[in-house]
């Protein structure tokens, strides 16, 4: 099978530099499209103190938030920047999306709307017990994607 859409997602962990290797060199292999993606998560923060019960300080606690995902936004358009310049010197053709929220969900959507051939996504090493309370998105995206899946394993993991 030949994928001319590739649509590569990392996170900011260690092993987001060799998942977006593995997908830079099947882009090259097939010359295909090449897309990474990063979905930025927001932390729930408190809404306030106990003796807070009106919400008075709903306003200020939405400021900060709306800072702090601002400042992540500009961290990450500068970081997805420098896997593109690598990829144009490798004449690769890429482009970069993120979205807020989720990682399984906007994954699987972005790869809908792209209309991806093959998604490539790492897996962290984590224990059952996490796995179960916190998730797995590659398992996620395993289950519910309509293309193919690589799952990079990191070697080192």
């Amino acid at each position: 099978m030949e994928y001319q859409k590739i649509l590569v997602a990392i996170d900011r962990s260690t092993q987001a530099e060799f998942v977006f290797h593995q997908g830079l060199q099947l882009a090259q292999l097939y010359k295909s499209q090449l897309k990474l993606f990063h979905a930025i998560s927001v932390s729930p923060m408190i809404l306030g103190s106990p003796g807070d019960l009106y919400g008075q300080r709903l306003n200020q606690v939405a400021q900060i938030q709306h800072e702090l995902i601002e400042q992540e936004i500009n961290e990450v358009a500068g970081w997805l920047s420098t896997f593109v310049s690598y990829a144009k010197q490798q004449g690769v053709e890429i482009e970069t999306e993120y979205q807020i929220g989720e990682a399984g969900y906007w994954i699987r959507e972005t790869a809908k709307k792209w209309d991806a051939d093959l998604v490539v996504i790492g897996r962290r090493n984590r224990s059952e017990l996490a796995e179960l309370f916190l998730g797995s998105v590659s398992n996620y995206i395993v289950h519910h994607v309509k293309c193919s899946v690589l799952v990079v394993q990191h070697p080192e993991d």
